[in-house]
């Protein structure tokens, strides 16, 4: 059954690279299907060479790896333990530096939805604030039981919370919602910004505007980000393949 979990979880990793949603950190997690106290996520290296076979399993409990075999766990593995902990109805953890919402998250100015795609953020995204749970311990990393649970708190029942000068983070009842979240409110943050360069203020989404998440089409926008890589994979085979054709007839040629 964690199969197809972890099948898209890699796709997920695939899509938020070619979203420019992930950078050279972040990280995408799945709640096992086979037992809802464990999770499962890539151990630490970079997303883009995520694979199958790299996912580690985890415990919800401690965050703590079953049998990481040998291999680095990803310091921020709390982001993700102490949401599932917490919201049952969670089955899928984004955590990325995407660069349109982290001036959101330090300008005083609040993330509101305001395109028709991003109508599942709430009317005011919330802001955690590392130095509140920081104490004596450095940087902003979530690296312990104590963060990870403040986040969470802050996060509340809501889809996306952001991270002062950090990022977001994205949660999502399957890995496709998360995914398709995390691109949409990527998104959404750039259009907030441009609407505010033109002119202040700027009309934002109401409540009634707000989309009944169990209403929006998750598998549309999932299949398009899917899309755009298997045809960016084929433009590159592609390339090589002609690119090949190429250098032989100009060798015969010369």
């Amino acid at each position: 059954m964690n199969a197809q979990r972890i099948e898209d979880l890699v796709t997920a990793y695939k899509i938020l690279l070619n979203e420019d949603v992930l950078d050279s950190f972040g990280h995408v997690s799945v709640r096992s299907a086979t037992d809802g106290t464990r999770f499962l996520m890539p151990y630490a290296l970079p997303p883009s060479l995520v694979r199958a076979e790299d996912v580690v399993e985890y415990t919800v409990a401690d965050s703590q790896p079953v049998d990481a075999a040998g291999r680095k766990v990803n310091g921020e593995r709390y982001i993700h333990g102490e949401i599932y902990k917490v919201r049952p109805d969670v089955q899928a953890v984004i955590h990325s530096h995407s660069p349109a919402v982290i001036p959101f998250s330090v300008a005083g100015v609040a993330l509101r939805p305001v395109v028709a795609q991003a109508g599942f953020l709430p009317l005011e995204t919330p802001n955690f604030e590392i130095r509140d749970v920081r104490g004596n311990g450095r940087g902003m990393q979530i690296t312990d039981i104590a963060r990870g649970a403040a986040l969470a708190k802050t996060l509340g029942q809501a889809p996306v919370a952001l991270m002062r000068g950090h990022g977001n983070v994205v949660v999502g009842s399957s890995v496709k919602q998360a995914t398709v979240y995390a691109c949409y409110a990527d998104i959404n943050a750039r259009m907030q910004a441009a609407a505010l360069a033109l002119k202040t203020p700027i009309v934002v989404m109401d409540e009634p505007e707000l989309f009944d998440p169990s209403e929006f089409d998750i598998n549309r926008p999932w299949e398009h980000f899917r899309q755009k890589i298997v045809d960016a994979d084929a433009r590159k085979s592609m390339d090589r393949t002609q690119f090949g054709l190429a250098h032989t007839q100009g060798v015969q040629a010369g």
